[in-house]
């Protein structure tokens, strides 16, 4: 991965300008540790600086030097192409000479032989870039099709900034860093800020969403939507999927550094690590692959007995690293994680992908392959249970809803829950709009937020969230969880948490391919015996630990979170009192919870933070 910068204001000297693009960059040194480098426009009309740092994976040498000039436009790209050897042939076939192996050069020549539709119709894999084009005089902003690198900006009148982190934006004066209510609300209430497109936490800062692009013309920012998962794809087959599965994998393996994988011991992670394994066995790789699993004995659960099966069942050659930390280290080190966190996370999990960076950066690896999105995918969580039994109550499968009924107290971990699943399928029934708003004011009211912001909260919601649409229950809450709920919050803090140690990280299970397959399987095919995630099971089964395979529960890459509220409960105290004053209000901590004093105290840390990087 990378860091993208580009700067267009034509209210300083060309002088300025670069050395201010080059101050945002620097921002960014930890996402591309390698290399840097900046374009001018020479045109005086054009006010444009694009700036790049770079984290070298392929294409090592000056090949992939960016920002990257063509024959007639200029790239800068954070992110990697995966299978473009179709786009490599279609270029050499049309006369275009390729320097080297880059991606970066591919995506250059693609942009330049068949624009923006043309060339992102042809792409897969993880991405953003700014590429400006001579003959239209115009800068484009893209995003990859499900958001797994970010891409930022600020506009004020004519001037606009883009970056792929937020800190960089907040060095420009003109930047506005105040906070934003209603997300601060969401936060508090959900845990989360990606209901809404396009917003973040600070009013002036604004997040291209997934599968977007737009167009700067030097007065205005025109944006589009170029793609979005089709909820109702053929109907695919469990062998299809799992071909899909082993293509997605293998293809995400290209790396010219050392390449590694976390071990969480769910089936998601597993499933990575299985097929990446037979990957390498069937082309006699004699590479190491390094597995991280991170274990910390303060845990409420223990999975490192499932961890230990996964890695011990590799059999190409393979090195384990155990990963662990402690509140008391998390506290020394508190400010440095908000700076590179930026925006907060619900709980504080999220440190250990930052701790996991940290050991894969000490041995070199520049690459981790994880399991994230496959609860989104493969139908992973207790909460797609109402929607699956809408979608199996309309096809009259009661074979399948008898399954469900069976298998839910097991999945649920308590007895005399076979009901639960039929309740949830009523609840989600009922018009999205009304579920949103009681979600919000439920939640907000847990959250101990006052009453007025309670019901602004749930207007909110009813007015702005995600719209819950797709044809059939089920895809369209996936499809929900990917957009909205889930996936934009962990690719971004995932995004975060490596890039702190210049590390990128790799997620094949949500692969263009695998995400339609995915979503072609017959909703009876998505519970079985073991729980959820049937379709996976089936698909890999025979590749995984049986334990692994038929495992009910999992707690992932967890940090207890009352540990370490209360390791940190001078910084998240001040931080929750931050929050109170913005609100002008809130419930006094010694009522809350620690999982709410962790909300608390991690959105006020976080608006201290930006607070602080713009008076930098």
């Amino acid at each position: 991965m990378c860091g993208i910068v580009s700067l267009w204001d034509p209210s300083i000297t060309g002088p300025e300008r670069h050395r201010l693009a080059g101050r945002l960059s620097q921002a960014l040194f930890h996402r591309g540790p390698d290399g840097g480098g900046q374009w001018d426009a020479q045109d005086a009309s054009v006010p444009l600086v694009i700036g790049h740092r770079r984290l070298a994976i392929r294409g090592l040498g000056e090949q992939g030097a960016q920002p990257m000039q063509g024959t007639h436009s200029v790239l800068s790209f954070n992110g990697e192409l995966f299978g473009v050897a179709g786009v490599r042939r279609d270029l050499l076939a049309k006369g275009v000479v390729l320097r080297g192996s880059s991606d970066t050069e591919i995506l250059l020549c693609a942009l330049e032989q068949w624009g923006i539709p043309g060339a992102l119709a042809r792409l897969q894999g993880q991405f953003a870039f700014v590429w400006w084009t001579h003959a239209e005089q115009k800068l484009y902003l893209v995003r990859d099709r499900v958001g797994i690198r970010p891409l930022y900006w600020a506009q004020v009148g004519s001037r606009l900034a883009v970056a792929s982190e937020q800190k960089a934006l907040l060095l420009l004066p003109w930047v506005d860093a105040s906070p934003a209510i209603d997300p601060m609300r969401r936060f508090l209430a959900m845990g989360r800020t990606d209901d809404v497109p396009f917003d973040t936490l600070l009013a002036g800062v604004r997040s291209l969403p997934a599968g977007h692009w737009a167009c700067w013309d030097g007065s205005a920012l025109h944006i589009a939507r170029y793609d979005r998962i089709d909820a109702a794809p053929p109907v695919a087959s469990i062998d299809q999927l799992r071909l899909e599965l082993v293509r997605a994998v293998d293809e995400q393996l290209v790396s010219d550094v050392p390449i590694g994988a976390t071990v969480s011991g769910g089936l998601d992670s597993s499933t990575v690590v299985a097929l990446a394994d037979q990957a390498r066995v069937t082309r006699s790789d004699t590479t190491t692959l390094h597995l991280f699993a991170y274990h910390d004995e303060r845990a409420e659960q223990d999975e490192s007995l499932y961890q230990k099966a996964v890695i011990k069942a590799v059999r190409s050659p393979s090195q384990a690293h155990w990963v662990s930390s402690s509140p008391e280290l998390l506290a020394q080190r508190f400010a440095r994680y908000v700076h590179h966190q930026e925006e907060p996370y619900g709980d504080v999990s999220s440190y250990a992908e930052f701790c996991l960076a940290e050991e894969a950066h000490s041995h070199g690896v520049k690459v981790l392959l994880s399991g994230l999105g496959g609860d989104e995918v493969f139908v992973g969580y207790v909460s797609f249970f109402g929607p699956l039994v809408l979608d199996l109550l309309r096809k009259g499968d009661f074979a399948a809803l008898r399954q469900t009924a069976l298998v839910a107290p097991e999945v649920f971990g308590r007895p005399g829950t076979a009901w639960l699943p039929f309740a949830a399928a009523a609840y989600h029934a009922l018009p999205a709009r009304l579920r949103n708003a009681w979600s919000a004011v439920r939640n907000a009211r847990s959250a101990g937020l006052r009453t007025v912001d309670v019901l602004a909260g749930g207007a909110d919601a009813w007015r702005t969230w995600h719209r819950h649409d797709g044809r059939g229950p089920t895809n369209a809450a996936l499809r929900g969880a990917v957009e909205s709920w889930c996936i934009p919050r962990y690719l971004l803090h995932s995004d975060r948490m490596g890039l702190a140690h210049g590390v990128e990280g790799r997620v094949p299970l949500l692969d263009d391919g695998v995400i339609r397959t995915a979503f072609g399987i017959p909703p009876a095919q998505r519970v079985g015996v073991h729980g959820l995630k049937a379709s996976l099971r089936r698909a890999v089964g025979d590749l995984l630990p049986r334990a692994v395979a038929e495992r009910r529960w999992k707690l992932g890459f967890h940090a207890p979170l009352n540990a370490y509220v209360k390791a940190l409960e001078e910084p998240l105290r001040a931080g929750h009192q931050l929050t109170c004053e913005i609100l002008g209000g809130g419930p006094g901590w010694d009522t809350l919870p620690p999982s709410a004093r962790w909300t608390w105290g991690a959105l006020g840390s976080y608006l201290r933070w930006a607070r602080a990087q713009q008076a930098a």
